[in-house]
């Protein structure tokens, strides 16, 4: 643990050939939790706008935030 808090070692634990776990660092651990309850509060607030609107329209809209969220992830990540 004290390669993941002071070198920010990041390590995937896996049983049966399968990962189970992740042991990351806090502070990235904190940035992930904030950026995902950022995404849920953008999709509350697209419910909000859409009380009137069918399931699938709303369900259309979470898919095309969810696929953006990670785009833009994914481009940052090759990034580094």
């Amino acid at each position: 643990m004290n390669e993941v808090a002071l070198k920010n070692d990041e390590y995937i634990v896996e049983r049966a050939g399968k990962s189970v776990v992740a042991i990351i660092p806090k502070e990235r651990y904190q940035s992930m939790k904030k950026k995902r309850d950022e995404f849920f509060r953008m999709v509350d607030e697209i419910r909000e706008g859409m009380t009137a609107a069918e399931d699938s329209v709303i369900d259309t809209e979470i898919f095309t935030a969810v696929h953006t969220y990670r785009k833009k992830v994914s481009a940052i990540s090759k990034k580094k």
